[in-house]
């Protein structure tokens, strides 16, 4: 961004009618006169005193703009995860209960076409289909238009997910193929341990083995895809919100990409990776603590 030509004060400064004195003056109030370098020096040091800088593209704080919009992101990405991982040790329990059957094949098929096809393209045919033209969700926004505020919050809220389907179904078919493709690998790996063939023995039905025992023996490789998930999904988010017009996080950095919005930019980027670094250390914990159970269940 520092070696593209402008600045975030370009489009709104370069007119004919904007004399030169008052450009000036804006770049040296908002510190654009001075190099790249020491911009980011001048940043990392208010950064160490808490302070996010000024989004010259919002008009405000940078804290507040990301204030607004990561509860936004956390509800889809939320959202995203739980719905993910719930179809995806499904789709795996279902291939495992039904191996080199047709249902294993076709879950197969699935499962690696949600790998293999992007989320932008996806999102896109779910925006044509089940929004334009059958007209079965809303294509974009949080919540509907005119009067809506003055309905009863249960009201609210069934728009609210309304208007959640589609970004965070597509985002959720995404972690699903992924979580289906790694449990059932981890599945079939244990499918031929002792325990396994005890609990046969005692006449339990193939469900109950796959769900009571092989199950809760083989998560943990899947708990530990949690913290690969999020970060994906954050910056899967991006997209996902820029094409449903989600006002969150992503849609955020979208928009600050383009105005050139470097604080703004750096402070997203920043939180984001936070977020991400926190996740992956949860799961490794949590891994952790799995495993044991795991090895004494064997």
């Amino acid at each position: 961004m520092q070696f593209a030509p402008g600045d975030p004060f370009a489009t709104a400064l370069e007119g004919s009618d904007v004399p030169p004195s008052v450009r000036a003056e804006w770049r040296e109030r908002f510190g654009f006169d001075q190099p790249p370098g020491e911009r980011f020096v001048r940043w990392a040091g208010a950064l160490a005193q808490g302070q996010l800088g000024y989004a010259a593209s919002r008009h405000r704080p940078v804290a507040e703009v990301l204030r607004e919009a990561l509860p936004r992101t956390l509800v889809l990405v939320s959202v995203a995860l739980i719905v993910g991982f719930a179809l995806g040790i499904a789709a795996a329990l279902g291939q495992v209960r039904y191996r080199r059957r047709w249902p294993d094949r076709l879950l197969g098929a699935i499962t690696l076409a949600g790998v293999a096809v992007p989320e932008f393209l996806v999102a896109l045919l779910a925006m044509t289909w089940l929004g334009a033209r059958w007209r079965i969700f809303p294509v974009a926004g949080l919540g509907s238009l005119g009067d809506a505020a003055a309905w009863p919050l249960w009201e609210r809220a069934i728009d609210f997910l309304w208007h959640l389907a589609l970004p965070a179904g597509v985002l959720a078919l995404t972690v699903a193929a992924r979580v289906a493709r790694h449990q059932r690998a981890a599945l079939l790996a244990v499918m031929h341990e002792d325990f396994i063939r005890t609990a046969r023995a005692k006449g339990l039905r193939e469900w109950d083995v796959l769900v009571r025992h092989a199950l809760p023996n083989a998560i943990g490789p899947v708990i530990a895809l949690l913290g690969l998930a999020l970060p994906s999904l954050v910056g899967g988010a991006v997209l996902i919100e820029r094409i449903f017009g989600w006002p969150g996080m992503g849609l955020t950095l979208f928009d600050a990409l383009l105005a050139r919005d470097y604080p703004l930019v750096l402070a997203a980027v920043l939180l984001a990776t936070i977020i991400a670094v926190v996740a992956r250390a949860l799961t490794d914990a949590v891994a952790e603590v799995v495993a044991p159970r795991r090895a004494s269940a064997q």
